[in-house]
């Protein structure tokens, strides 16, 4: 045989398996913030959740810093949006923060809190690791660890590339799964799907074929497109005046462990996912469609966004809700068998996924698969 075994239905909605990932998984690689560009002004911020780790990204002044995002007052969330534009300042009691989480700011301090300088400093908020590939931002909780760039390997300078190629914003957005974060990563990661789930959605759109190249639990799925997308992007580039990208001109898409996907289509469109853990059995899928740059420099008028969205939201939206229908039905059946999948050389890029999962999993758990 030259199957493989897939991760056991157990890890897909036991609590204490959620709890390690927290901690094994999420806060101790790296993870996907946002681009720049989302905190370029003073006062920017991204908010996101790593493991049970509450972070905010912020700009201060020009320098972004990752923060704890919980005030050491009395513990009330800071930023409370998931991205904006507003002081580091807490919406409870108004205490202040600054670029390195020292304590700017305690109102009514001399009267009633009597704080002197080691005090302010003893009550910092937690600095975690902040660190850019081209236009990328990800935060890294765990103090030890790789860099970025090693931690990427030979994703860095391809990431690198792309990100500064695909930076005209067209939309974002999100949808809640009732799934494991890990089905939902799968859904993207392999094309033998494509003729049970997508026969009149991505069949139409690509051919159910993939090259496979991977680093640790990283991997790349090339896949031709069919000719009708082909012709309407090369129209769309025509009219807009847009370039296409040189090296990655079919559907080219890349995971990067634990939970970010990145799809480029005829190296025109980006679609960047991120599969976050909600609880054991959901998970939120984040997404942004991102257009190449026009050959002249200038940005892509709204009217022009909106024609793409048009063109491609309807037929994103389809395809997630077809993998979410199937995603969420493998779900549910989980508790019912007590046995793996098996996974066939056409889902290698799930083995990948799987095997970097027990790398960090493994080692911590109870009882083996």
């Amino acid at each position: 045989m030259i199957v493989t075994q897939a991760i056991h239905p157990t890890h897909y909605y036991d609590q204490a398996t959620f709890e390690l990932e927290r901690e094994e998984v999420f806060e101790k690689n790296w993870i996907f913030v946002g681009f720049k560009d989302q905190v370029a002004k003073n006062h920017d911020f991204i908010t996101l959740k790593v493991g049970n780790t509450p972070v905010v990204v912020q700009n201060f002044n020009g320098q972004v810093s990752a923060l704890l995002n919980i005030c050491s007052h009395r513990r009330a969330q800071l930023q409370t949006q998931t991205q904006g534009n507003r002081p580091l300042v807490c919406p409870y009691h108004c205490w202040s923060y600054k670029s390195d989480g020292a304590l700017a700011g305690v109102p009514q301090n001399r009267t009633d809190f009597g704080l002197d300088e080691a005090a302010k400093k003893a009550l910092s908020l937690k600095e975690f690791t902040l660190e850019s590939c081209g236009e990328l931002l990800f935060v890294r909780v765990a103090k030890a660890g790789p860099s970025l760039e090693n931690y990427l390997g030979p994703y860095y300078p391809i990431l690198s590339r792309i990100s500064a190629e695909f930076t005209d914003p067209v939309q974002q957005g999100h949808y809640q799964w009732n799934t494991n974060w890990k089905i939902a990563c799968e859904t993207v990661l392999e094309v033998y799907h494509v003729a049970g789930v997508h026969p009149e959605s991505f069949a139409k759109f690509a051919k159910a074929e993939c090259d496979i190249e991977f680093f640790n639990g990283h991997t790349t799925g090339n896949t031709p497109l069919q000719d009708t997308p082909k012709k309407w992007w090369a129209g769309a580039r025509k009219h807009l005046k847009l370039e296409q990208s040189s090296e990655y001109t079919e559907y080219n898409h890349f995971f990067i462990y634990p939970n970010m996907a990145i799809g480029l289509t005829n190296g025109s469109l980006m679609s960047l996912q991120t599969y976050d853990p909600l609880t054991s059995t959901q998970s939120q899928l984040n997404f942004q469609l991102r257009m190449i740059k026009r050959l002249d420099g200038s940005a892509t008028s709204d009217a022009v966004k909106a024609v793409i969205k048009a063109n491609f939201t309807e037929f994103n939206h389809t395809i997630l809700e077809e993998d979410r229908l199937v995603a969420e039905s493998c779900q549910a059946n989980m508790p019912a068998v007590n046995t793996p999948g098996i996974l066939g050389q056409c889902e290698d890029r799930i083995r990948h996924f799987h095997d970097a999962w027990r790398s960090d999993i493994k080692p911590q758990l109870s009882s083996g698969e």
